[in-house]
């Protein structure tokens, strides 16, 4: 089979699967009267938004797993998800009413960006090995979902909500966040795509990337920009959808090589349908209730991190 063979038939394969998805999502549910507005203003919206969260998260996790050099790194436990939850609640109880998607995608950005940062210092030192690596950011990821747990339980209203969007829930979505997934992908495509050779010359090593004229810090620096982007509009639209970043990229990897030019494709494509189809069958195994989309994606990539983990 060609390289090129190689990218297609599964990126075919992962594209027919996620319009498959989108289909059964828009006709999965009970009927009503008003089905038109049911299908356009909830259902609709509801799926193109867990198919850019998805790809996002996706592309987030291959990145943390190339700017780390860790094939473990995943935004959940780095401490990038929880950090960002951490300062979405902490604007909540300031602002003591419901906060804009826009002004929760600042929020959450910010707590990313902290996270991002310490990471940064983490993988660049040298004094972290993968495995330590990961512990720290468990340990980021504890303190910060302790912390939160604790401020959640000093609010008298709205707690429930707050605890169901910790989960990771995409019910009650909007255009609105649509368009600010939308943006936040399109943007973060914009700094990816034209990098990705760069991104393969530092799967050799920093001193080879660097003797062939690229900067290791610099690529680092714009991978985990992209990454907390990506991570903190996902958890502030959803709350933290844990365990794609881990699962996707070894998928990609698998399905289309090591290079980068296909992996990053692959793993848009994969990271939508991933999330997508946990989505419906969240709402649709326990109808009429539904289950946090977080719950499925986790009992699919727990595992599989327990996997790779013996592996190491």
């Amino acid at each position: 089979m060609t390289k090129t063979h190689r990218f297609w038939l599964p990126f075919s394969f992962a594209l027919l699967a996620l319009l498959v998805t989108g289909f059964v999502s828009l006709k999965a549910g009970p009927s009503s009267a008003n089905i038109h507005y049911i299908i356009t203003q909830v259902r609709l919206p509801r799926y193109v938004l867990a198919c850019l969260l998805g790809a996002g998260l996706g592309v987030a996790g291959l990145l943390l797993q190339l700017a780390t050099r860790n094939p473990l790194s995943e935004p959940e436990l780095l401490g990038i998800n929880q950090t960002a939850v951490l300062t979405v609640v902490l604007a909540s109880l300031a602002a003591g009413s419901n906060l804009s998607s826009a002004v929760m995608v600042l929020a959450a950005f910010a707590g990313g960006a902290l996270a991002g940062f310490a990471v940064l210092l983490m993988a660049s030192s040298g004094s972290f090995p993968r495995d330590r690596l990961i512990l720290a950011g468990l340990t980021i990821a504890f303190f910060s979902g302790s912390a939160s747990s604790g401020i959640l339980l000093l609010r008298d209203t709205d707690l429930f909500e707050l605890l169901y969007w910790i989960a990771g829930k995409l019910s009650g979505s909007t255009w609105t966040d649509v368009a600010l997934a939308g943006l936040a992908l399109i943007l973060s495509m914009a700094v990816a795509v034209p990098r990705c050779s760069s991104w393969n010359l530092m799967q050799l090593g920093d001193d080879t990337a660097r003797n062939l004229g690229v900067d290791p810090v610099a690529r680092r620096i714009e991978m985990l920009a992209v990454s907390v982007l990506l991570c903190s509009v996902s958890v502030a639209l959803a709350g933290p959808i844990g365990f794609v970043g881990i699962v996707i990229p070894h998928i990609s990897e698998l399905l289309v090589g090591l290079d980068y030019r296909r992996k990053l494709p692959m793993a848009l494509v994969t990271g939508a349908l991933l999330v997508s189809v946990s989505d419906l069958l969240a709402r649709t195994l326990l109808s009429p209730a539904e289950l946090p989309v977080g719950v499925l994606t986790a009992l699919v990539g727990a595992p599989y991190f327990l996997y790779k983990a013996r592996q190491l």
